[in-house]
């Protein structure tokens, strides 16, 4: 451990996640910045996910194993912000892995660029270790203002997790900043864009440091839940209610995610097979997914995005049917 190094925080939320999990503190603890505190946070797991944590924790002196009762991911992942120690945090997914520079690279950006927050716009899909090979395409870095980020992701310019970035911990707690508890799903987005908001200096690199696992049949977003569905859409609201700054931009990125939300829940019932089973929200969302496609029309989005706006608003359910088509991850059916 080099003692010059400023001290980062990683933290990874676990709940029954012995199959991927191995590989994925390996490649935290395989970082080419040492000077790091891992902390393992075991959600009330009911796999063998606890034992594991602890003997990495035996270990490693860097890491630290944390254990409290099922509460949830948001729950989780404030236990360790509270623990926290270092001058940046990292958070990352138990099923997904970290290029060796993941560290290194976010903070360079971040003391090079005077920043606060670190992030690349997207991750590198990865189904075995095979694909997870070092990006050696060439990098280039932007600065944006605190809006530009927040908006940025609020139209999906940006992957909409709290993952794949390095906040301040200093801007996080100066600001009181958590994940919502009562969100199940669109928490690390809300998360995301409440730090955003309060970021001065955000620097933006080009390099896929980030290896997002697309195999895990287990994994929340190829299966149908109400309560995440319902969660998803009330984080939007929650999103809208926390704007710092009330601007014409900003109002209209929120607009834009409420609609990209529906969507998003609408080829998921479309993909599980309920739409029978949940027929009232099935039609509430597809009627959103219709009346408000003309947000996108003139929003700052590709042509592409626009596109499958237009068939939304002519036919949500062949809309969600030819995307589900060409999803990398698939929905899982119910029987």
């Amino acid at each position: 451990m080099n003692p010059e190094q400023e001290k980062i925080s990683i933290i990874v939320p676990v709940y029954n996640g012995q199959r991927y999990l191995a590989e994925c503190v390996e490649s935290i603890l395989a970082q080419d910045y040492s000077n790091l505190e891992i902390f393992l946070v075991n959600d009330g797991s009911k796999d063998n996910s606890g034992a594991m944590i602890d003997a990495f924790a035996k270990k490693d002196e860097r890491v630290i194993a944390l254990h409290q009762e099922n509460a949830g991911v948001s729950a989780a992942r404030n236990n360790a912000l509270q623990n926290a120690t270092g001058a940046y945090v990292c958070l990352i997914d138990q099923d997904d892995c970290i290029a060796p520079d993941y560290v290194s690279y976010f903070y360079r950006l971040i003391k090079e660029n005077d920043a606060e927050i670190a992030l690349t716009p997207q991750a590198k899909r990865f189904l075995s270790s095979e694909d997870r090979k070092a990006d050696e395409s060439e990098d280039f870095v932007e600065i944006w203002s605190g809006e530009q980020a927040a908006a940025a992701m609020l139209y999906y310019k940006l992957i909409i997790a709290p993952w794949n970035k390095m906040i301040s911990l200093n801007l996080i707690k100066k600001n009181g900043l958590e994940f919502c508890t009562q969100l199940f799903g669109g928490e690390g987005f809300s998360f995301s864009v409440d730090c955003f908001q309060r970021a001065k200096r955000v620097a933006v690199g080009k390099k896929k440091v980030y290896y997002y696992r697309v195999d895990n049949p287990e994994s929340g977003t190829t299966k149908f839940s109400l309560f995440v569905m319902n969660s998803s859409i009330n984080a939007q609201k929650f999103i809208r209610s926390r704007l710092v700054r009330e601007t014409p931009e900003l109002i209209a990125a929120c607009r834009y995610a409420n609609w990209h939300t529906h969507c998003d829940c609408l080829n998921t019932i479309v993909g599980c097979g309920v739409r029978k089973k949940h027929s009232d929200l099935y039609k509430q969302i597809k009627a959103v997914c219709r009346s408000e496609a003309v947000c996108a029309f003139k929003a700052p989005v590709s042509k592409k995005e626009k596109m499958k706006a237009l068939l939304y608003r002519v036919d949500p359910f062949l809309a969600a049917c030819i995307i589900n088509h060409f999803r990398v991850r698939k929905f899982t059916k119910e029987q």
